[in-house]
């Protein structure tokens, strides 16, 4: 997967933001781009680039979802609620400690978030709160635990599914009548997890990946046993993409020691390739992007405390497409089979078009077969006269 050379993001974008405060988060669906900000920005713009409105909320801006017609926000210490349409603010309740996750049904009537409490001395969270409110802003139920729940999943009827960190791991079931605890095959704690179109990912720290589908584990062996802590997961129809760190020296750090490897797999959990990343550069984020040519692309974005680099490689045989290496962070990126939203920690923030992309890779290529077509004529042209 060598080869591809390294593109500049502005030249190769359908449209350019930039933020007052680093990107936190990003949505993405077929109308619009809504990206929050590290200083509790929420700004909202169509597809072609029109700012469509604009709210300031009191905090960082960790999580944001779509239910009916409103936005729901966890930013601070609080969760928001935000026509979509106007962007004005139709509620606003305090939680307590700090806000990390928020899910909802699909028409909005019922909103679960989650907050939690960090001991600086222990470094570990203390405590976790579950806030169940209806459309309208009120509490219906409020629930703590000791473990902090890294991803959510919420059905239409309002059921939850949370995976926990320690010291329980497994996952929470949260429903009306509160919150139930569920093992899952490894007692190690989940990192991270992504819901797909058909179910739930949840990777952990032992590198073991789990599958939920409604709730229920999914008997897969071929997803267990993949070496290094996962760090991020992405999951659409062709199957699921992961990211995971290994220490160096450990099993599967492959030749070299590499800290940072990102995986592809298909909807079965077979293995259909990996890239590796250098000792010190480690991978942050894993998505499916836009079909570029006739190939689904997945981005893989990996930070060395110095420069961010993202490699965009094809499904499925992870073939290097592009390379893109910019100075600020990778914060936040997000992607559909059109479209990809990527921002970064100085508030830039770009959208590309996988139509647009792939004209643009395709002329650059033809202007370097030009050129090499030029240059070999020009050659060709002095050896003749030489004779």
């Amino acid at each position: 997967m060598e080869g591809a050379p390294l593109r500049e993001l502005r030249e190769l974008a359908w449209f350019q933001r930039n933020l007052d405060a680093g990107v936190s988060t990003l949505h993405l669906d077929d109308k619009r781009l809504i990206a929050g900000d590290w200083d509790g920005g929420i700004h909202c713009w169509d597809l072609e680039g029109e700012s469509l409105w604009q709210q300031k909320t009191s905090n960082r801006v960790s999580s944001m979802t779509i239910g009916g017609d409103n936005l729901f926000a966890v930013c601070g210490r609080d969760i928001v609620c935000i026509d979509i349409a106007s962007g004005d603010l139709r509620w606003n309740v305090e939680l307590e400690g700090s806000s990390d996750l928020v899910a909802c049904t699909p028409d909005g009537s019922t909103i679960l978030a989650t907050s939690s409490i960090f001991d600086l001395e222990m470094n570990d969270f203390l405590e976790s709160t579950f806030w169940r409110f209806n459309a309208e802003g009120e509490l219906l139920r409020q629930d703590s635990i000791d473990e902090r729940p890294w991803a959510i999943e919420m059905r239409s009827d309002g059921v939850a599914f949370l995976p926990l960190g320690r010291p329980r791991c497994g996952m929470i079931r949260a429903a009306e009548d509160g919150l139930h605890h569920t093992p899952l095959p490894t007692d190690s704690p989940a990192t991270c997890g992504f819901t797909g179109e058909s179910h739930m990912v949840i990777g952990h720290a032992d590198g073991t990946l789990t599958a939920v589908d409604d709730g229920m584990v999914m008997d897969d062996d071929t997803y267990t046993n993949q070496p290094g802590s996962i760090e991020s997961i992405s999951a659409t129809e062709p199957g699921f993409l992961v990211a995971a760190s290994i220490e160096p020296g450990a099993a599967g750090a492959g030749f070299g020691g590499a800290e940072g490897v990102a995986r592809a797999y298909n909807q079965k959990g077979r293995l259909l390739w990996q890239i590796e990343t250098p000792l010190g550069r480690n991978i942050e984020h894993v998505v499916y992007g836009p079909v570029i040519g006739e190939c689904t692309s997945a981005w893989v974005s990996s930070w060395d405390d110095r420069t961010s680099q993202t490699k965009v490689c094809s499904i499925p045989d992870g073939d290097l497409i592009l390379e893109i290496e910019m100075g600020p962070r990778v914060n936040s990126i997000i992607g559909n089979s059109e479209y990809l939203a990527i921002g970064f920690a100085d508030g830039d923030l770009y959208l590309l078009q996988g139509d647009l992309l792939s004209r643009r890779l395709d002329s650059e290529v033809e202007t370097e077969l030009d050129e090499h077509r030029s240059a070999m004529a020009e050659k060709l042209r002095r050896l003749r006269t030489k004779k």
